[in-house]
C-alpha cells in the first residue's frame, strides 16, 4: 500500500513536471507596425499629408489649450476637466476596467481558503487548503493580459474624453465670444439706422423726401432688431451649454471681455505618427490585443484544464477513535478535467472569439482612416479659412477707408450725412463677417488639433474616478 502511494506520488510530481517545463508561451498581438500594414496599406510609404500644411513638419505641440494665449480658456478648461460628469463617469469606467483587471489576473495565483467548524458538538474541525490551475495551455494567462489590454484602452479612452471635453469648451467659449462681438456691432448697425430714420423723417417733413422713405428705414429697423433678439438669445444659449459643461447651473452668467485668438501656424507631424499618438486610436490597437488574448483563450478553454491543490485539516474531538488518529492530516492531488462534449458550446466560443477579433482588427483600420481624412480635411479648412479671412481683412480695411473719406465730405458739405451712416453701416456688416470668419478659423483650429492626437495639457493628470 505504501508503495502505490509512493508511485502515485511520483507520477503525480512527474506530470507537474511536466506542466510546468512545458507550458506553452502566449503568442504576441500584432504591434502598430503590423497592424498598420495589415490594416491601413494605403498609409504605407506615405511620408507627407496631401493637404498643404501650415507649418514645417515637426513633433505635433503638447499642451494646445496654452497655444490659444486664454487665461480665461485655460481656466474654464480646468474647471470643465475638475467637474464635468460625463467625464467623471468615463472616469469611473478606467476604475471598473481597472478591477477587472485584478479579477482577472487573480487566477494566475493559488486559491486559498480556510474552513472551520466549531460549536456545540463533540468534533471541531480547521482546515486550510489550496487550489491551483496550472495554466499549462495559457488560458488564464491569456485572460488576464486581455483585461489588462481594456483597462489601458479605457485609459485612452478617458483621455481622449479628456481632450474632447477641453475642444468642446474652447468651441464654446470662442463662439460666446463671436456671439458678444456680433452683438455689439449689430447695435452699432441698429443705431445707424436709428439715425437714417430720424433723418427720412426730417426730410419727409420737409418735403424733400416721400413717405416711402419712412417706411423703408422703419421696416429695416425692425428687421435689425428682429436679428439683434435671435442673436441675444443664441448667445444666451451658447452660455448656457458652456456652464453645463463647466459643471455650473446653467445661468447665463459668463462674460466675455476679450477677442478672439490670433492663430500661429500649428506643427504638423508625418501621417503614421499619427497612429501612435491620437488617444482613441491608442484604445482601438489596445482592443485588437485585447481580442487577440480572448481569442488564445477560447482556443485554450477547449484543452484538457490540469490543476494541483493541497489541504491541511486539524481535527479535535472528544470521541475515543477520532481523538488517536493522526493529526493534522495532510494531503495534496493533481487532477484533470478534458472537455469531451459540450454541444458545440467551446467550438462555437472559439469561433465567437475568433469574428470579435477579426472586427477588432477591421475596427481600427476603419478608425485609422477616419483620423487620417479628419487631418486632411481639417489642413484644408484651415487654408480656406486663413485665405477668406485675408481678403475678409482687407475688404474691411477698404471699408474703413471709405468711411473715413466719407466723413471727410460730409465735413465740407459735398455729400448728404445720410452716406456716413450707410457706409457706416456696409462697413459694420462686413466686420460681422469678419468676425464670424475668425471664430471659424478658431473652431477650426480645435478640430485640427483634436485630429492630429497632440495633448491639450502638456501635463497630463493622472486618471482617477474621484475628480
Amino acid at each position: 500500500m505504501k508503495q502505490n502511494c509512493v508511485r502515485a506520488t511520483n507520477s503525480s510530481l512527474l506530470l507537474l513536471g511536466i506542466a510546468v517545463l512545458s507550458a506553452c508561451a502566449l503568442k504576441t498581438p500584432p504591434d502598430t507596425e503590423a497592424l498598420r500594414q495589415q490594416q491601413v496599406p494605403a498609409l504605407v510609404g506615405r511620408a507627407a499629408w496631401v493637404a498643404p500644411t501650415p507649418a514645417a513638419v515637426a513633433a505635433v505641440n503638447e499642451g494646445w489649450i496654452a497655444g490659444f494665449n486664454d487665461p480665461e480658456l485655460n481656466r474654464l478648461v480646468a474647471e470643465a476637466i475638475a467637474n464635468n460628469r460625463d467625464l467623471m463617469r468615463a472616469a469611473a469606467r478606467v476604475e471598473q476596467a481597472k478591477a477587472l483587471a485584478i479579477m482577472n489576473g487573480a487566477g494566475r495565483y493559488p486559491s486559498v481558503a480556510a474552513k472551520g467548524v466549531s460549536g456545540n458538538t463533540d468534533t471541531e474541525i480547521l482546515s486550510l487548503g489550496a487550489t491551483w490551475e496550472l495554466d499549462f495551455w495559457g488560458r488564464v494567462r491569456s485572460q488576464a493580459r486581455a483585461a489588462k489590454s481594456q483597462y489601458e484602452a479605457s485609459q485612452s479612452d478617458y483621455r481622449w474624453a479628456e481632450q474632447s471635453l477641453a475642444a468642446s469648451v474652447a468651441n464654446s467659449w470662442f463662439s460666446l465670444i463671436e456671439l458678444s462681438r456680433v452683438i455689439e456691432r449689430t447695435q452699432q448697425s441698429i443705431t445707424a439706422q436709428e439715425g437714417l430714420l430720424a433723418k427720412a423723417k426730417q426730410r419727409t417733413k420737409t418735403g424733400i423726401s416721400p413717405e416711402t422713405d419712412i417706411e423703408e428705414a422703419d421696416s429695416k429697423l425692425r428687421g435689425m432688431r428682429v436679428d439683434l433678439t435671435a442673436m441675444q438669445l443664441a448667445r444666451t444659449q451658447a452660455a448656457q451649454a458652456l456652464e453645463v459643461l463647466l459643471g455650473r447651473y446653467p445661468a447665463d452668467a459668463l462674460r466675455t471681455v476679450q477677442d478672439l485668438p490670433r492663430l500661429a501656424p500649428v506643427p504638423v507631424d508625418v501621417p503614421a505618427s499619427l497612429l501612435e499618438r491620437r488617444p482613441d486610436m491608442v484604445a482601438a490597437e489596445q482592443r485588437v490585443a485585447a481580442a487577440f488574448d480572448m481569442k488564445q483563450s477560447a482556443d485554450a478553454a477547449r484543452l484538457p484544464t490540469i490543476s494541483i491543490s493541497a489541504a491541511i485539516t486539524d481535527i479535535s474531538s472528544d470521541v475515543f477513535f477520532i481523538n488517536n488518529a493522526n493529526s493534522p492530516i495532510r494531503g495534496g492531488s493533481l487532477s484533470f478535467l478534458a472537455p469531451l462534449f459540450s454541444g458545440g458550446y467551446l467550438k462555437a466560443q472559439a469561433e465567437y472569439a475568433d469574428a470579435v477579433q477579426r472586427e477588432a482588427a477591421l475596427a481600427y483600420g476603419a478608425a485609422a482612416l477616419g483620423a487620417l481624412k479628419e487631418v486632411e480635411g481639417a489642413l484644408r479648412a484651415e487654408a480656406s479659412l486663413a485665405s477668406q479671412a485675408e481678403q475678409q481683412a482687407s475688404s474691411l480695411a477698404l471699408q474703413r477707408e471709405l468711411l473715413r473719406k466719407e466723413e471727410v465730405r460730409v465735413r465740407v458739405g459735398s455729400r448728404d450725412p445720410r452716406s456716413v451712416l450707410q457706409r457706416q453701416q456696409s462697413m459694420l456688416s462686413t466686420d460681422i463677417a469678419y468676425q464670424q470668419i475668425r471664430a471659424d478659423q478658431a473652431r477650426q483650429r480645435v478640430a485640427l488639433l483634436m485630429a492630429l492626437g497632440g495633448s491639450w495639457n502638456a501635463s497630463p493628470a493622472p486618471v482617477a474616478a474621484g475628480q
